[in-house]
């Protein structure tokens, strides 16, 4: 009997270990996980093509969730985080998108939120853009050496040039070559006139797309005055033609404002061939560092944006030039009166129906108006490089060049870094075309 007792005394600890008796610790045994909670849902998104858009949610639960996005019903190779970004949309990417959250406690999945990409002209690097009576926009694409023509239900279809091909050719349509063109404008008969920068030459380009040489070599810069192919420019940029069909021609390396008559002869309006320079004055002795956009007023004064000095200059219908806002060689950011406004290279220019100048101030990635006494303010953007449609200072701009008059009284700007083309009311709604 005593050795019985003595083997149960033993035995029995060794049971209850084999029956769990010995486990008997609550706290961690009811130490279970929870299953997953989604607390903020995707958000349905329209965008434009090309506009980068996220979806993302925020969702509890433990121990460590895991993630799988999914495009209607689909799942998404890679998509395994709390956001999904699309970088590049396109139309073909609408669709609804949803996202299951999972843990080895349970599985939830979100509401499909719908993405809706709208398409719309985008460009390698429209630099310019005007507009004719009927609607159509003639965009001037630097990197892609063309010009488009974009109808008002937004159908772009080539006008001149060769897609992708550098050169300088006469001819139709995409016969015709063109190297890294610069501003547009229309002469007296509708016909575009073309600063055809690269090639250091005017061009002109019929409705039909037919495009001749007016003005300069193909391929040789310089300074000299004369007619048609006499005449020498260096890396024509801006273009204002006056109501006689006289045109100014923003000649950017030459540092000059040039003149080029109805017959084709070029003269030098303003400035120092050659010479950059800052000065104000009377139109001969007067200096321009890189001349960019022009404008012409209904007065016949000229305003021109000054690249190289980040400042807004003016020619007075009798040859003065003076600054109407920024102050000449320093760059910056601030809206203010004359000389204590500044901008960031400015290029873009144009007028609006009360003599206010506007202007795509490229480098601060913002769109700014001047009034006639130099107040400036900025009218849409942040200052800060982007791609966002909004009110003022929600919308985002990227590197915006060129900037035109619409008549409902708005503004078509393109964005050239973001290649597409914006709509500014003159209130600073930005809206994507």
């Amino acid at each position: 009997m005593r050795m019985l007792r003595r083997s149960l005394t033993v035995l029995l600890p060794i049971l209850m270990l084999a029956l769990g008796g010995g486990c008997h610790h609550g706290s961690n045994a009811d130490a279970v996980g929870t299953p997953p909670s989604i607390t903020l849902q995707p958000v349905d998104t329209p965008t434009v093509s090309g506009r980068q858009v996220s979806f993302t949610i925020t969702a509890n639960g433990a121990p460590v969730l895991a993630y799988q996005w999914a495009k209607d019903g689909v799942n998404i190779f890679g998509a395994l985080g709390l956001t999904f970004t699309l970088y590049d949309p396109q139309p073909a990417d609408s669709g609804h998108y949803s996202v299951s959250v999972t843990n080895p406690y349970g599985s939830v999945t979100s509401r499909a939120a719908v993405l809706t990409v709208v398409p719309t002209p985008e460009f390698t690097a429209a630099v310019s853009v005007v507009t004719d009576a009927a609607g159509n926009l003639f965009v001037s694409d630097r990197d892609d050496h063309v010009i488009w023509q974009v109808s008002p239900s937004k159908q772009v279809t080539l006008l001149a040039g060769s897609r992708g091909l550098a050169g300088s050719a006469d001819g139709q349509g995409s016969n015709a070559q063109f190297r890294n063109p610069g501003c547009l404008a229309f002469d007296l008969a509708g016909n575009l006139v073309v600063a055809d920068t690269g090639n250091h030459t005017i061009r002109r380009i019929a409705m039909d797309g037919t495009v001749t040489t007016l003005a300069g070599t193909p391929g040789i810069p310089g300074t000299a005055n004369g007619v048609g192919a006499l005449a020498r420019f260096n890396a024509p940029y801006g273009i204002a033609v006056t109501a006689t069909g006289t045109m100014y021609i923003a000649d950017s390396q030459s540092h000059t404002i040039r003149l080029m008559a109805v017959d084709g002869t070029v003269s030098t309006y303003a400035g120092t061939p050659g010479a950059s320079g800052q000065g104000n004055g009377s139109a001969g002795s007067a200096q321009f560092n890189q001349p960019n956009g022009l404008a012409l007023g209904p007065d016949g004064t000229l305003y021109i944006s000054d690249y190289g000095n980040s400042c807004i200059r003016m020619i007075s219908p009798n040859a003065q030039v003076s600054t109407l806002a920024g102050l000449a060689g320093t760059v910056g950011y601030t809206d203010d009166t004359g000389t204590a406004a500044l901008f960031n290279l400015p290029v873009g220019i144009t007028l609006d129906a009360s003599g206010n100048v506007w202007v795509a101030d490229t480098h601060n990635h913002v769109i700014r108006s001047i009034t006639p006494a130099g107040v400036v303010i900025t009218v849409a953007g942040s200052g800060l490089a982007g791609n966002a449609d909004g009110i003022v200072a929600t919308a985002y701009f990227n590197l915006p060049c060129g900037i035109t008059g619409l008549p409902s009284g708005n503004f078509m700007v393109a964005d050239t870094a973001n290649h597409i083309l914006r709509i500014v009311t003159p209130g600073g709604t930005v809206t994507t075309l």
